[in-house]
């Protein structure tokens, strides 16, 4: 497979920046209070207590940190499918992956579905899209291109968890574009190149990079911050290897590097004040709780995601809220913010004014939902996640109930208790009538999960 060099690439990127000036005459010019600019950027595989402002005193975050007091951070934030390709569908559309039929990973996105980028484009907005896409099917590159769903300008591998010296595809581009280095600060380098050509347009910009993501590697430098640092894993964990966390927690450092990077780019671009900048992550990752790894699991280490928001022009600075925000609430809320109308088949809630200070509107409860591939090798269930309880099953059973305001590690099951019988039974009825009301019906199959395994 043949590569083209930096120089080629920079000729490139100055025939799209010259494209890019062309299409600037037939969309809306520069952002403004009633059409801001959008930056979204997301991990893969960070849970939401891998930062600071989250309380882990033990990750270094202090970007992500600074972004929260410039803007509002959501505590209860819920990845739906906690698995990539679904919730990407999820943030694309809105809508359920038994509603789009992106059941599990390696689906491609139907042509049928209107993304959000196909939306702001029709409001004035130019669009781009950095990192992993991992919406087309069997993880093929580059991404076929009527599977692109309104991005304007396009720098994407479909899917590779190669995170050093890998590579990725322009539009159109007959050869991928090498990357010598560390993946995630090229793809700092082109969002910052893009919100300087684009800087007095109104913009959507999404960013999705690979780590923390396994395998478990960092860069030396990063690595370096936490060579003298004791980790301890959550209480949640019977036996977990340090050095993983290690890892993990320097990859996450990285990405904070990243988005402080990206926050100034806005700033010296003179658009930070109408740009909603947000950063969140796909699913969580295990990383041994409950004695368990990766993702596709109904506790929080799976489930609940980062999802900070700043935008200086309506939303005020400083907040912590338990907010319920899921993966397919996303999409309608950032259309919400940009003045756009949200799409009648969008399942999930625009929660823009909640955002803004205008309105009380809150969600009661996440639906929880996961199909492995072809029925195994692990568990297909189905689950609730309000503020104060988690609940899922599975088709053996009844699996697992929380009280998260007094177990917020989950050491008691209480599935069994007799005493919570009835708080099982209002879970269970309202898992009912939510998955009536989604039109969510698909038969649950898979082996029986892994015992959970605590620590003595």
């Amino acid at each position: 497979m043949g590569h083209v060099s930096r120089r080629e690439f920079l000729k490139v990127t100055a025939a799209g920046a010259s494209l890019f000036a062309i299409g600037d005459g037939l969309r809306a010019a520069g952002a403004s209070k009633d059409k801001p600019n959008i930056v979204f950027v997301f991990a893969d595989q960070m849970r939401a207590h891998a930062m600071g402002c989250m309380g882990n005193k033990q990750v270094i975050t202090p970007n992500l940190d600074k972004l929260a007091a410039d803007g509002v951070l959501v505590t209860n934030a819920i990845s739906c499918q906690p698995v990539c390709t679904p919730f990407r569908a999820h943030l694309m559309t809105g809508r359920y992956g038994h509603a789009t039929g992106v059941i599990h990973n390696d689906i491609k996105l139907p042509n049928s579905e209107t993304a959000i980028a196909e939306v702001l484009q029709k409001r004035g907005y130019q669009t781009g899209y950095i990192g992993k896409w991992h919406l087309d099917a069997n993880r093929r590159d580059p991404v076929a291109a009527e599977n692109r769903h309104g991005w304007d300008y396009w720098a994407v591998r479909n899917c590779s968890h190669r995170h050093f010296k890998t590579y990725y595809w322009l539009k159109d581009g007959r050869k991928p574009v090498n990357i010598n280095g560390w993946e995630p600060a090229t793809q700092t380098d082109l969002a910052i190149d893009y919100i300087k050509r684009q800087k007095d347009n109104p913009f959507c910009l999404f960013v999705s990079f690979g780590p923390p993501h396994n395998p478990y590697k960092a860069p030396p430098q990063y690595l370096k911050k936490y060579a003298d640092k004791k980790l301890t894993h959550r209480p949640n964990v019977p036996d977990g290897n340090t050095k993983t966390l290690q890892n993990y927690y320097a990859m996450v450092t990285s990405l904070d590097d990243c988005i402080g990077r990206i926050s100034n780019a806005l700033h010296a671009a003179g658009i930070a004040e109408d740009t909603v900048l947000c950063f969140s992550s796909d699913h969580g990752d295990m990383l041994g709780s409950q004695g368990h790894r990766l993702k596709q699991r109904p506790w929080e280490e799976s489930i609940n995601i980062p999802f900070v928001l700043r935008y200086p022009r309506k939303v005020k600075p400083a907040q912590k809220r338990d907010w319920l925000v899921t993966s397919v609430d996303i999409m309608p809320t950032l259309l919400g913010l940009a003045g756009a109308t949200v799409p009648k088949k969008v399942q999930g809630m625009d929660l823009s004014a909640t955002f803004c200070g205008e309105s009380k509107t809150e969600r009661d409860a996440a639906f929880l939902f996961n199909v492995h591939r072809g029925g195994g090798p692990g568990c297909d269930w189905r689950g609730i996640r309000t503020k104060k309880w988690v609940y899922a099953f599975h088709k053996f059973g009844d699996w697992i109930m929380y009280d998260l305001e007094n177990d917020p590690y989950q050491l008691k099951n209480l599935i069994d208790d007799p005493k919570y019988a009835t708080q099982k039974k209002q879970l269970s009825e309202q898992l009912t009538k939510m998955r009536k009301d989604l039109g969510e019906n698909i038969p649950l199959g898979g082996k029986k999960p892994a015992p959970i395994r605590l620590p003595e």
